[in-house]
């Protein structure tokens, strides 16, 4: 059956604008394409950093913590409990002697560094340093030993994949000379704020803001019978007309008695500030004031 002209007509109307339509959903398609792939390209989706950070902070702890119930379970087994050391590694059937009594009293372990050496498949592989007390017999004066141990984490379960091998300590480190090079008297006005500050901070529980800047997290611990400051110095000189708000570093050395009537020694770094003309402690800093020329002195020489 033939069309009539008018149905040709619209005919050829609705192909032109199919083909438009096609036309502009390709188009369309392009450009939504190429804006997403510049958005891949030159503003990536960060890495979650903190997320991959506390993964790395959990899984290290659950190998220490592993690591740590091997070297005790490992030092104290004996003959009868063989089976215990299952849990940690696939024992030889050959080759591995137990004692018959524990080789070895073992107390306070702790987990020291704890690094990931790489990956075997979907594998983790670290090593973990646990150190514990030795003693050969109970009464026996303890010795600090450390081990290294080698763990695999195959699906969030650790494995040990050999047994403990025993290390060196990190050694003794280096002594620094302290940079409080200026005595204070007991007559220093800075030398009565610091003994005040101390004695109320270790033996009362209120008055303490007498001597601390308003605001300082500051606030008595008590519990010691005396705190007596035996010596005091600072990191320079005390300035005559010091500036509002200017500070000074002070090292206090104290002698505390409990109440118990035991001598204690302590040591206390602060920071000083000058609050409307009065010295006050603002800070018991973090670590003390080193000097910037001060150089490592090592406590265990190198060998010549």
């Amino acid at each position: 059956m033939a069309l009539s002209k008018t149905w040709q007509g619209r005919l050829r109307r609705w192909r032109g604008g199919a083909h438009r339509a096609g036309v502009i959903a390709l188009v369309a398609a392009a450009v939504f394409g190429a804006v997403a792939g510049c958005k891949v390209f030159f503003a990536p989706d960060r890495p979650d950093f903190i997320g991959i950070a506390q993964r790395e902070r959990n899984q290290q702890s659950v190998v220490g913590a592993f690591a740590s119930d091997f070297v005790v379970a490992w030092r104290t087994a004996t003959a009868n409990q063989r089976d215990s050391l299952a849990r940690f590694i696939t024992l030889p059937e050959q080759g591995l002697a137990l004692p018959s009594t524990p080789a070895a009293v073992i107390t306070a372990p702790q987990v020291g560094p704890v690094l990931r050496m790489g990956t075997l498949d979907d594998t983790e592989l670290y090593t973990a340093v646990i150190s514990v007390n030795e003693r050969p017999y109970a009464s026996a004066q303890p010795t600090r030993t450390f081990y290294q141990v080698p763990v695999s984490l195959w699906n969030r379960q650790p494995r040990a994949l050999d047994f403990p091998a025993q290390i060196n300590d990190p050694g003794p480190g280096a002594d620094f000379a302290l940079d409080y090079r200026n005595a204070l008297g007991p007559d220093s006005p800075v030398f009565a704020v610091v003994a005040g500050f101390i004695r109320t901070y270790l033996t009362a529980t209120n008055g303490l803001d007498r001597y601390v800047v308003a605001g300082a997290p500051l606030r008595p611990i008590g519990g010691y019978q005396s705190a007596v400051v035996s010596s005091a110095a600072t990191s320079r000189s005390v300035p005559e007309a010091p500036a509002p708000g200017e500070q000074l570093h002070v090292r206090a050395t104290v002698v505390a008695q409990t109440s118990q009537f035991a001598t204690v020694n302590l040591v206390y770094p602060l920071t000083l500030e000058n609050s409307g003309g009065t010295w006050m402690v603002a800070a018991i800093d973090l670590v003390p004031q080193v000097g910037g020329q001060s150089e490592a002195d090592p406590v265990a020489k190198p060998h010549s």
